[in-house]
């Protein structure tokens, strides 16, 4: 479906001219502006809530990290440098209250309740995601939006001021509930503002917004040595996330489930926002004939091909998710301030989403994730021929590791994209959110992988990635690409069309 507006036309207001007539959506967004003044603000209120959302899945990164101690006067501890191994009272935290570890006791015999943070937080979002998903094709982007953030405050609040570790886990469960709703929410309410042309770009606004979180968490945390301002921060992020209420209701989305004349109304404010003129004779959106119930979760595996592109689409979010994270644990194992390699690795990834930017605009968005796994590929291939000129790995490790990095940014950047893109619209929520799914067993898998590779030995993390990788590509190159295709209603893109369907005029009393 070419994203080009239709060449009917209608006479004006005069008579003495024709004017183009629009039967979908995403060629009224085009001729009103892809980039106007209404779809600018929209961007900007929304984008708010993925820096919040990023800020959260870190918060476990940044509030166990492990504070500095230091031996007691008189006592001998040069011998060793875990503070487990002393007696209790020969050494001390430098600042107790300053970490959450330190704080709440976690250190020696309580270190596996660190892992309780992550734990924990896995059960909150995987029912976040199902019940989210249904809630925002079902009754609308808006409500589940509104709905995630208000609960996130209030729980985000608590979190702040837990005063003991047990409550905090609860608190942190509630969290990935209600975080999660907002986070995946956020693309599917973004994208159906935007035509297909138009997406690449906003895609990449988004991904800097991302990555001002990354730095607003190596900040706060070298800024303010005290634990309870990450979560503090977090809550001052949801609090602003509050403003993108005053975004309508797509149109996408009240086409399916309302009426035309309601998307069409959304449509008129749009382009007055923007200057845009507009007349009612110009919009005739087609409504599909099927009635379908949005948010029904069998529609994605309701036959062979939709199961597979489902189980592709999980499989490719799972392995993305597993690397991403685990390139951020390992940052522990490279030396230097955990904090300055953090950043690093994010500033890196502005060049990278700019590449991006432009190869979905040329090569489509199958062919340029296929790139993107070739060079991670690539990468870890790398690791295993030996550099001649340098003995030191860790040298070795931080090189291997941007340019993985570089194909794992840019896969996630292309599969919020491109599985968004994929879903039709009474499951576009649900879709993206059963594969984000697949991408919490990977981020919480991650920690465990790290692990049990640095015991393995110094090339096992890149080989098992690297068979991960190689996997992926097979199952991408099977995938249907969206490139210039409008968002589908009922089906999924690569399906049959959907068919003319019946075209709604609206009153003409309408003109913007």
């Amino acid at each position: 479906m070419a994203m080009t507006p239709k060449a009917s036309t209608t006479p004006d207001r005069t008579g003495s001219n024709t004017l183009p007539i629009f039967t979908e959506i995403e060629d009224v967004l085009t001729h009103v502006g892809r980039y106007g003044r209404a779809q600018i603000a929209i961007l900007i209120l929304l984008s708010v809530e993925f820096t919040a959302s990023l800020v959260n899945f870190l918060l476990g990164v940044f509030l166990l990290q492990s504070p500095t101690w230091s031996c007691r006067e008189g006592y001998n501890c040069s011998w060793t440098k875990d503070p487990c191994e002393l007696h209790e009272g020969h050494w001390s935290w430098d600042n107790k209250d300053g970490f959450m570890i330190s704080y709440f006791g976690l250190e020696c015999d309580r270190s596996y309740a660190t892992l309780a943070a992550s734990l924990f937080f896995i059960p909150g979002a995987v029912a976040g995601l199902m019940i989210f998903g249904f809630v925002s094709d079902r009754f609308g982007r808006r409500v589940a939006t509104a709905t995630a953030l208000i609960s996130s405050l209030i729980v985000g609040i608590g979190q702040a001021v837990a005063s003991n570790f047990e409550l905090f886990l609860v608190l942190r469960t509630l969290n990935g509930f209600c975080c999660i709703g907002f986070q995946a929410n956020y693309v599917t309410f973004r994208n159906e503002y935007f035509p297909s042309s138009a997406r690449p770009t906003v895609s990449f606004v988004g991904a800097c917004f991302k990555i001002s979180g990354l730095f607003i968490m190596s900040g706060i945390s070298y800024l303010f040595e005290w634990w309870r301002a990450i979560p503090i921060a977090y809550c001052i992020l949801v609090a602003i996330c509050l403003l993108g209420l005053f975004v309508p209701e797509t149109p996408q989305w009240l086409l399916v489930n309302r009426s035309p004349q309601a998307a069409a109304d959304v449509l008129f404010q749009v382009a007055k926002i923007n200057g845009s003129p507009l007349q009612a004779s110009q919009i005739r959106l087609k409504t599909p004939g099927s009635t379908k119930k949005s948010g029904n979760i069998l529609e994605i595996i309701k036959n062979r091909s939709h199961l597979l592109v489902t189980l592709n689409f999980c499989y490719q979010w799972f392995i993305v998710s597993l690397m991403f994270y685990g390139f951020y644990f390992g940052l522990e194992a490279i030396s230097g301030s955990f904090n300055a390699n953090f950043a690093i690795m994010a500033s890196l990834e502005v060049p990278f989403y700019i590449f991006n930017t432009i190869l979905l605009g040329v090569i489509g968005r199958r062919k340029a994730l296929l790139l993107a796994q070739i060079i991670i590929i690539v990468n870890c291939i790398l690791t295993f021929i030996p550099l001649k000129f340098t003995a030191d790995w860790n040298l070795k490790r931080v090189a291997t590791l941007v340019g993985s990095k570089a194909g794992v940014t840019i896969c996630f950047f292309i599969l919020y994209l491109f599985t968004n893109e994929t879903m039709p619209t009474t499951v576009r929520s649900t879709g993206l959110n059963t594969c984000s799914f697949f991408a919490r067993i990977g981020s919480f898998l991650a920690p465990f992988v790290v692990r049990a590779c640095e015991q393995a030995g110094p090339y096992t993390q890149n080989l098992v990635f690297l068979g991960l990788t190689v996997v992926g590509v097979a199952l991408v190159s099977i995938l249907p690409d969206t490139k210039n295709t409008a968002l589908r209603s009922k089906t999924f893109v690569g399906d049959r069309d959907e068919g003319e369907g019946q075209e709604n005029k609206v009153p003409s009393s309408r003109v913007s």
